[in-house]
């Protein structure tokens, strides 16, 4: 089966973000990003700053990093990112991480109808015009819980998979970032599963 990944990004939730932290010298110093900084903005309110592979976007209570391109090659970018924002600020009050990622499946149009045994005749009666199923399953994977949306889009399935985890500790959101990789492995595992032949 020919997964793509489209996006990833991963997310950490606080009571206080503090986005006027986030300038071009503090990052630099810090180490968290490398390369050219493309755009800029930053405020009080929130600080967004974008290179060519990676966007920083945070406010006071969620700071969201995102890859932009070339997302398999950079996963280990994205963790290394996140992990040392968290390391420089161990004092925030964090609540909880999202690790989100993006996949399109090229499949036959009516790949979900055939996937969730749908029932074609109360289905056709109750939608008589040529309708499309999508899905939402909810499942444990260690402490995560992860939300798995699957869209129908022309030839093709887009599921969005989040795995998120309550964590209270700077050291707790770091072991959950550490965690990214086997976040990916089952995200692919669950994906190949339900739509291999």
């Amino acid at each position: 089966m020919d997964l793509k990944l489209d996006g990833m990004n991963i997310i950490i939730l606080a009571k206080n973000h503090n986005p006027s932290i986030i300038s071009r010298e503090w990052l630099r110093d810090k180490k968290i990003i490398e390369g050219d900084i493309t755009n800029f903005a930053h405020t009080p309110a929130f600080s967004v700053v974008e290179t060519e592979t990676v966007s920083i976007v945070a406010d006071p209570e969620r700071l969201q990093i995102s890859l932009k391109k070339d997302f398999q090659e950079n996963i280990t970018k994205l963790q290394e990112i996140a992990d040392r924002y968290v390391e420089q600020l161990p004092e925030t009050p964090y609540t909880a991480i999202g690790i989100n990622y993006l996949y399109s499946i090229p499949s036959e149009k009516d790949a979900m109808k055939r996937i969730c045994s749908v029932d074609e005749e109360k289905f056709g009666n109750l939608f008589p015009e040529s309708y499309q199923l999508g899905s939402f399953i909810k499942f444990k994977y260690g402490d995560f819980l992860a939300r798995l949306s699957l869209q129908p889009e022309d030839s093709k399935i887009i599921a969005d998979i989040n795995f998120h985890c309550e964590v209270y500790s700077a050291q707790g959101i770091r072991e959950m970032i550490e965690r990214a990789p086997q976040t990916k492995g089952k995200a692919e595992e669950v994906l190949e599963e339900f739509f291999g032949e």
